[in-house]
Order: C-alpha cells, then structure tokens, then sequence
C-alpha cells in the first residue's frame, strides 16, 4: 500500500526531477507518494560443461535495493542500486585472477512522466537509465537495441546470465499508445553505451500492433551512430587497418604479408590442398592465386598515400538495423483455464544487420540477418516459464567483438591466431560454419512469495568478464555443441 512521506532521502531527488521537467515553482513542494523499498539478491551457480574455458565455474552473487515515488501524480522516480560477486572467466592458477571480484553500479535511475490526465495518460516520457524489452524472448534475440551492425555482433546475457534478454538504455524514450492501445509508437534517442565507440547517439523507432489481444506483431528501425558526439573519425577510421580497394573489393590490410621460400605465394595469397575427387589424390594444388589482386590493392593504397583516394574505402560503424517480430498466445485461443496468458506462447523475430553493403566484410545481406524462434511450454502451474528457444545466422565470420574493442574498427576479425586477424586469414582458413546454430532453455518456479528458483542451459553468445571486468571478445561457446548451465535462487523483500 502506498504511503506518503517526507523522508529526507528521496525527496530531494523527486524534487529535482520535478524541477528538471519545469514543473513550476511549487516543484520543491510537490505532493510526493513513495512507494515500499525493496531490498534482494540472488545467488547464480553453473558450469560450462563444453566451450573454450570447459569446465568453468559460473558463480555470481548479487545483491540490490530499490527505492522509488511519485511526484504530483505525473512523474515517476525510479533509482536501483547493486552490487556484483563475481569471479574472473580464467583458467589461471595465480591467486590475483582467481580470487572473488565485487563491482557496483546502478540499476536504474529513470523518471517517467505520463502526459494527460493521471488516470488516463496518452503518452510517457523515460529519460535516464532504464531498461528495455519488447519482445517474449527470455535470452536469444532482441536484436534491435543490443546487436551491432557493422560488424552484426550479437549479445546475450552480461552481467546477469538469466532471463537477461533486454537492453540498458541510457537517453529518451517517448511511447504513444494509440487506437486505444492497438497501435504503440516507441521513439528513442539511446546513447552508444557497452562498446567501441560510445557515447554516440543513435535514434530509433519501434511499431507494435496488437490487433487482437493474442497476436503482437511489430518491427523497428535504429540509425546506429547516427548522432556522432565526436569526430567522425571514431566511426569510419581513415587508416589502413580499415581500407579497402574498390578496385579488387579486398581490405588492404595484410596484402604486403612476408612471403618465405615455404610459402612463396604468402599465406594470404593461395589455399594449398588435395581437392577431393581429383584422380591426382595427395597431391597438393594450388587451388587460387591472388597475389595480383594484392599487388592491384596496395597499388591503390599507394596512390591514396600519394593523395589520390578515388579507389580506396573505409568501412563504418555507422549504419541502419531493423527488425521485425510476431507472437501468438495458442493458450488465449484455446480459452483453456488450466493456462495463464503467456503459458503457451510461440514467438520470433529476424533482424538486418546493416542495409548497405560493403565489400569482403559485408557483401551478403543473408549473413546479417539473424532469425530467433521461441516457445512458451504450457505446465499447468508446475512450473512459472518453460520456454524453449533457437537462432540461425549463416555467416562465415565469427561473432567477435575482437576489433571493435581492441582497435576500434569496424571490421569482424578475431584476434591472431584465432583464425583471422585480417581478410586474408580467412582466405585461408575458409568459411566458420560450426556456429551458425544458437539455442536455448529456461525455466523458472516461484518458490514463496519473494523466492524464486531459475534455470537456464544454453548455447548463445554469453561472454565472461576477466579479472578487469572486460568481457571476453568472443563468446565462451561457439560451436552448437559447446554449452552451459546456470542455476539461480534469488528473493525480494
């Protein structure tokens, strides 16, 4: 039950959220309802059972509070406040990396003010730190907000392993209902915020359409970086590292790579192997030759060094995303009272990761265009949420965060030795095709009023932190078969 307050608090800042929103000069007076605090925490227990760190441990500890209130009926204050016990994702024995890490930060700091009358509002302003979800999906998908787009990196979990499918957005958002709720409107002014580069400004706008209270169909469109805060040297870097030759369609980093009386051709020039059904089996045969597309590509990059850059490129950070999404409640249809809304639920959502294209890196719209399904199993109440879910990307590189955070650029190369470093160590190496399926499960029971039991075992693109807190530049399980399990017990006052 709501109860009015003047605890010193909280107060002062509803009143300067009042006042940021020119309420008037009554503002420090405002009528101020607060709502009950809530303190809890949550303890995470798992393991990666097969991934590139097997048998990692997965154990988190978290704790929070809440507190949050309203000013004259029109806004909302809402401030979360946590802190994090985690270990480092390392396999080092050195007692610095191994021991527990703790981290704090803010949930939440967000008002919300409701514009029209208090009880029937036509609209709301968010500004601040808050998150954001607009789909069913409990780990896979939702990638509109939390997706790259060049490179199309895509994210699962963070710091929270369950039920983590949402975005924590800094900046606007203005949600207009209309046709009596049917038809939503969702504008955003977010703030870059995760990875390389920050702090751009990236406008949006996301649809939702309810035409019947079991169908939701929608679909969104983000102009990443489209608001450069900075020089726009951060988002299309005018350096080798990431040129490409219009002339040959080929990056021009990496083409002077050394040859060695081993490798005369250069291991970025030809694929030496025995091509299967060839009567000449066991032989090695030099399948391609580019040592002239090399040569015509650092010529152009010697003519751009020289002023004539007519032949050269660069690749962006800069980029639109779009995505589109559908759900359907069987369980509302089927009017079964044994179901709750959302029991029995299939849900999907498909994205494009960049309109243009670019050449090598970005070439083939298919390759960015991830597509999630999910569904909600129907348990009659022996279970909160079972939900089953998978995701296919066919692209040939990997899902790596590699570039964007080591060198800032916008290119999907991992790190050397981890079979790229630059184009043409993928010439070589051929295509990644072990990880173009995701899947995953979830589940949750609510215990008591306050405790709840959550699951989840999965194959996605969960990263882990090192002993700094930076995340790992590529996921801990690439290929299908490679996966975890999380256990979580957590409760609420």
């Amino acid at each position: 039950m709501k109860k009015k307050t003047n605890r010193h608090g909280m107060r002062p800042l509803l009143a300067l959220a009042a006042g940021v929103l020119l309420l008037g000069p009554a503002a420090p007076q405002a009528d101020i309802v607060m709502n009950p605090k809530v303190i809890g925490a949550s303890v995470d227990f798992g393991e990666v059972q097969e991934g590139r760190s097997k048998d990692l441990i997965l154990t988190r500890t978290g704790v929070f509070v809440s507190a949050s209130g309203v000013v004259d009926e029109k806004l909302e204050v809402r401030l979360t406040l946590g802190g994090l016990f985690w270990y480092a994702a390392t396999e080092q024995a050195d007692a610095v990396n191994r021991l527990v890490k703790y981290g704090s930060g803010v949930g939440e700091a967000q008002g919300i003010y409701t514009f029209g009358s208090p009880s029937d509002p036509h609209s709301r302003l968010q500004f601040g730190v808050f998150n954001v979800k607009y789909s069913d999906a409990h780990n896979l998908g939702e990638y509109l907000y939390r997706s790259g787009t060049y490179p199309g990196y895509m994210v699962t979990g963070g710091w929270s392993y369950l039920n983590a499918a949402g975005y924590q957005a800094q900046g606007l958002r203005y949600v207009l209902p209309t046709f009596k709720g049917r038809v939503t409107h969702d504008f955003s002014l977010y703030m870059e915020r995760g990875w390389e580069p920050m702090h751009d400004i990236s406008p949006g706008y996301n649809l939702t359409v309810r035409p019947t209270p079991a169908v939701e169909v929608g679909a969104g469109v983000v102009w990443a970086h489209g608001i450069p805060l900075k020089s726009d040297k951060y988002l299309t870097p005018k350096a080798k590292r990431n040129a490409y030759s219009k002339t040959t369609g080929m990056p021009v980093d990496g083409a002077d790579a050394p040859r060695t009386p081993d490798n005369p051709y250069g291991i970025e020039d030809s694929v030496i192997f025995n091509i299967p059904g060839d009567p000449s089996s066991g032989i090695n045969t030099i399948l391609y030759d580019t040592s002239a597309r090399e040569a015509q590509t650092l010529r152009d990059w010697a003519a751009c060094q020289a002023g004539d850059c007519s032949n050269i490129g660069y690749y962006t950070f800069k980029g639109f995303k779009a995505a589109v999404r559908a759900s359907l409640d069987i369980g509302m249809l089927l009017a079964n009272p044994l179901m709750k809304p959302n029991d029995f639920k299939v849900y999907t959502e498909a994205a494009l990761l960049g309109f243009k294209d670019y050449p090598y890196y970005y070439e083939d719209k298919l390759a960015r265009l991830p597509v999630m399904a999910g569904i909600n199993v129907p348990t009659f109440g022996w279970l909160s949420r079972l939900s089953a879910e998978v995701e296919y990307r066919k692209d040939r590189f990997r899902n790596s965060i590699y570039a964007v955070n080591r060198t800032q650029n916008p290119t999907p190369v991992t790190g050397a030795g981890a079979g790229g470093g630059n184009a043409y160590a993928y010439e070589n190496g051929g295509p990644n095709t072990d990880d173009d399926w995701k899947w995953s499960f979830y589940a949750s029971r609510n215990i008591t009023q306050g405790i709840n039991l959550t699951a989840q075992v999965a194959s996605d693109h969960e990263r882990h932190p090192d002993f700094w807190g930076v995340f790992s530049d590529e996921p801990v399980t690439i290929k299908s078969s490679e996966w975890y399990y999380v256990v979580r017990v957590d409760f609420s006052l």
